[in-house]
């Protein structure tokens, strides 16, 4: 794997794509609008989405897809989820056995696929070339160099370990994993409850509430996933509580800053739009309340969000009911 493409010009390809970069590896990107990126002398930034971040003068800018696919042996994709099928379709017919990292975090609204489902539903490339990445990573932190940790998971021992010791450096570590689907479904999920964190705050409430939040969110999912064969003990590591944590209690998540917008007092639609970018948890929120009701599943923090969001129903009324929904049993993750 000597040759890298990401795919995705955002906030978090760009990164994956500096880190990798700034170890002197054979890294370009490519982006749907490539003029986000500006050269000025030696100064290389993504003016759109990291303004204030020079970039490695080693990372090179590819603006033909298929040029970037046919000549990676690894290829990152970190696009919007609701992109996902679109661009796996463009680029299958100029895929042979190059390894896929996915680091693209959703779930599609209409079918209820992680992205590395959707990728192989759309390819049928080889599911031993295929890993995903996920964890806590706020991009503008890890861009500072602030210490912090991902996860990769995959079925190819070999690969996973090639694609960690890429990225791994004095601040940034990756960590391994098997479960694949539980990664998946945990980066997707915890952006809903980091929206209810995020309402939380706009509402006024403090610690002893998003510290309910946070474990009553991890209690919900752990059902879920002993629904789907996902590993309910994915959800205790970087996936998963790590992830939510990070998610969860920034300002510049913005899942949480949707939400915070939200217990203010903003309408659904007036809120999207304060937070500027794409709020995957949004898009997530309809589908999973669709799949745990086919699930059978109690999960009153998603009734209560979606009543919100989707009904336009009153938060702290929502908020304040969904704590008597929630049963009285404590979470066995096993």
């Amino acid at each position: 794997m000597d040759k890298i493409s990401v795919l995705g010009g955002g906030s978090w390809g760009t990164t994956l794509a500096n880190l990798l970069a700034a170890k002197d590896l054979n890294v370009s990107i490519w982006a749907r609008d490539p003029k986000i990126f500006v050269k000025n002398k030696n100064t290389l930034i993504n003016k759109k989405y990291l303004p204030k971040y020079k970039l490695s003068s080693k990372l090179k800018i590819q603006e033909d897809i298929k040029e970037a696919v046919l000549s990676a042996n690894l290829i990152i994709i970190a696009i919007p989820s609701k992109d996902f099928r679109k661009i796996s379709s463009k680029i299958s017919k100029y895929l042979n056995n190059q390894k896929i990292l996915i680091a693209t975090k959703g779930i599609e609204n209409e079918s209820f696929m992680t992205m590395s489902e959707v990728f192989l539903d759309e390819t049928n490339h080889s599911k031993k070339n295929i890993m995903v990445l996920s964890g806590p990573n706020i991009a503008d932190e890890i861009m500072r160099k602030n210490i912090s940790a991902s996860v990769i998971a995959g079925t190819d021992k070999k690969s996973l370990k090639q694609v960690s010791d890429f990225f791994n450096s004095d601040f940034f570590k990756i960590f391994l994993s098997s479960d694949t689907k539980g990664i998946e479904m945990a980066g997707a999920l915890k952006n809903l409850y980091a929206i209810c964190s995020g309402l939380s705050d706009g509402l006024g409430f403090e610690s002893n509430t998003k510290a309910m939040l946070l474990t009553r969110s991890l209690s919900e999912m752990s059902e879920l996933f002993k629904k789907i064969n996902a590993n309910p003990l994915t959800l205790l590591g970087l996936s998963g509580v790590g992830d939510l944590i990070a998610t969860s209690s920034s300002e510049k998540s913005r899942n949480y800053s949707f939400g915070k917008f939200l217990g203010k007092g903003n309408s659904p639609s007036k809120a999207l739009s304060m937070v500027k970018q794409s709020v995957e948890g949004h898009r997530t929120l309809k589908v999973l309340y669709l799949e745990k009701k086919k699930l059978s599943l109690n999960m009153p923090i998603i009734d209560a969000l979606y009543k919100i969001v989707y009904l336009k129903k009153d938060p702290k009324k929502c908020f304040l009911k969904f704590i008597h929904e929630s049963g009285n049993i404590d979470t066995a993750y096993d």
